[in-house]
């Protein structure tokens, strides 16, 4: 006999402290499976994550915590956080791919678990009055799944690069200001709120700069602008001298020190080049137009982005004079949105694009699509509106689709691998493994759900607990079998040259790579590497050695058409090491100058 949804909820009244525990279990299940399961299981990625990692491995070899350096070179990209996050985690628990990822997962668990809190607790969206106990809770364990199963925030929350660290700190930064904004009868909790607004902004800016600042910033203020609450917050609740005074106490001594230590080095690197340039022109070829990012917008959040112009919608923004009026803590659903739309506007009008830099804008999304859902689910009792059911019946049904359209291409997907000549064992392994047909069959059940729900009324409010579902599952069955698989046939063939390297590598003998720059060379050979588009570099850097090298030798790092663009003969070389497609081989500097001219 089948327990019913009202006999949970006067259970669960009856054992107030129950939904404590159970959401404990909620949060532990779902945090372990997205971001903490395998997080080893798939070596360093070419090329940022290896390199963003190598720095951090730099820091504790060299025991310099102030000067980012990479292959020998000072390196100032990016400030300093996430540096730090790793090599504290390698001081904890060793070189390891997981003790490098693993601040990254817990940045990611930690605005997952804020989610939680600002959805059980901060505030009600979509103009409800007031929530009942048990919708208050649900909506925190749907806020809570919604952040942690989209694309972008599993795919950055589990990869050791700085867009999760910026993305972090911006969001726990921002949702401890609506705290704050909220809390303005009780004086005292909304100063300590907004004090961790500015411990939240000080981290993104040790992470990637005057943005993390910037972006809060802009929010915040034209969030208080609309609703009329600018003066009253910024002149009266918001304690600047403490705030600022945190502020300058954790952003600043990195940057005085570093500025010390570099000078104008330090200075026009990062500033100029790394933030200025980034967003007045065109660096590394990363271009876009202006909607760039209005497809990524729909991918990093998938599939709840398909209902986010129905959250947007909802809410009504146009309407200030309502706005104007309403509560604060009705108005989250409205700071949201400007959270969402400001930090797009600002990333389309910038001339260097790449998808991880709107990743900020998940959590606002995330929040957005869980007010929907909730507010779906408290009101599914009375009729809605032909103008609010067809709306819903629509994304319900583009969401059918694209998991269908999945499922078929999760079935093909051995086939749709077997065209790189890099990775001839893909197809051949993937099929055997099973994998595809299991995703596929996951992918297929969810669509059927989701499906079923078209013409179920009194089931649609649950539209959210399907896909959930359908991500668990995958997160369960499908990715830490996955995840080895891959790695045997991208990232472990260099790696395995590389660590070959590092053991048969001879006194003051350098390593080229040569094709695709595979940064993790660098860390897993533990020696700097010249990494090389073009043989007429080598030889340019061989000729301009000085007469009396350390060593007669170079290590050669790439595939077997390398050889022939060097013009080596199978008796110009040494085969060290072989893990298809990379080699490693000895060549000696002499035949590599005699073989330029012929």
């Amino acid at each position: 006999m089948l327990i019913s949804p009202k006999a949970c909820v006067t259970w669960l009244d009856r054992h107030p402290a129950s939904y404590g525990w159970i959401s404990a279990i909620w949060l532990v299940l779902l945090c372990s499976l997205a971001f903490l399961l395998g997080l080893e299981d798939l070596g360093l990625m070419d090329k940022t994550e290896a390199l963003f990692v190598e720095v951090a491995h730099q820091m504790v070899l060299t025991g310099d915590w102030i000067t980012p350096r990479w292959n020998e070179e000072t390196f100032f990209d990016y400030p300093v956080w996430g540096y730090w996050m790793v090599a504290l985690s390698f001081k904890l628990f060793g070189f390891h791919e997981w003790a490098a990822r693993l601040p990254s997962s817990l940045a990611a668990i930690a605005v997952v678990i804020a989610v939680f809190f600002l959805m059980r607790f901060g505030g009600i969206g979509f103009g409800e009055k007031q929530v009942s106990n048990p919708q208050a809770w649900l909506r925190g364990w749907i806020g809570a799944g919604i952040m942690a199963l989209n694309p972008g925030w599993l795919g950055w929350g589990r990869i050791a690069v700085t867009d999760m660290y910026l993305s972090s700190a911006i969001a726990l930064s921002l949702i401890s200001f609506f705290w704050g904004y909220r809390q303005c009868e009780q004086p005292k909790q909304q100063k300590l709120a907004f004090i961790f607004t500015a411990i939240f902004a000080a981290i993104a800016f040790l992470a990637k700069g005057p943005i993390g600042v910037l972006l809060p910033g802009l929010v915040i203020f034209g969030f208080l602008f609309y609703v009329g609450q600018f003066k009253t917050v910024v002149f009266k609740e918001t304690p600047w001298l403490r705030m600022i005074g945190i502020f300058v106490i954790i952003a600043a001594p990195w940057y005085v020190l570093a500025a010390q230590a570099n000078g104008m080095e330090f200075l026009g690197t990062f500033f100029g080049f790394s933030n200025f340039q980034r967003f007045t022109s065109v660096l590394y070829r990363h271009a876009g137009p202006w909607y760039f990012y209005l497809p990524w917008c729909v991918i990093l959040l998938l599939p709840w982005s398909l209902f986010l112009p129905l959250a947007l919608a909802r809410l009504q923004v146009w309407r200030r004079r309502a706005w104007l009026t309403s509560p604060r803590n009705q108005q989250l659903g409205l700071f949201c949105t400007f959270w969402f739309v400001l930090i797009l506007l600002f990333f389309s009008s910038a001339a260097t694009k790449l998808a991880g830099y709107i990743l900020p804008i998940v959590p606002a999304g995330a929040v957005l699509i869980s007010l929907l859902a909730a507010d779906l689910w408290v009101n599914s009792a009375s009729k809605p509106s032909p103008l609010q059911r067809w709306p819903f019946l629509v994304s319900l049904s583009f969401n059918s689709i694209l998991l269908v359209l999945m499922a078929i291409a999760a079935y093909l997907s051995p086939k749709l691998v077997a065209n790189d000549p890099a990775t001839p064992e893909f197809e051949r392994l993937l099929g055997a493994s099973g994998l595809p047909l299991i995703f596929s069959g996951i992918l297929a059940l969810t669509a059927i759900g989701c499906g079923v729900l078209l013409f179920k009324s009194p089931w649609r409010k649950g539209w959210w607990l399907v896909n959930i579902a359908g991500f668990l599952l995958t997160l369960s069955l499908v990715i830490p079998p996955l995840a080895p698989l891959m790695d045997s046939q991208t990232q472990a063939p260099s790696r395995l040259v590389a660590l070959a390297a590092k053991d048969m590598m001879q006194p003051g003998e350098p390593i080229f790579v040569m094709g695709y720059k595979r940064y993790s060379v660098v860390y897993y050979s533990q020696q700097p590497a010249t990494f090389l588009d073009d043989v007429h570099y080598a030889w340019e850097i061989i000729e301009q050695e000085p007469p009396h090298s350390p060593s007669d030798t170079v290590l050669l790092i790439g595939e077997n058409r390398t050889l022939d663009r060097f013009n080596l003969q199978p008796g110009d070389y040494q085969d060290l090491s072989t893990a298809f497609p990379y080699h490693l081989w000895r060549v000696d500097k002499q035949t590599l100058l005699q073989r330029k001219s012929s």
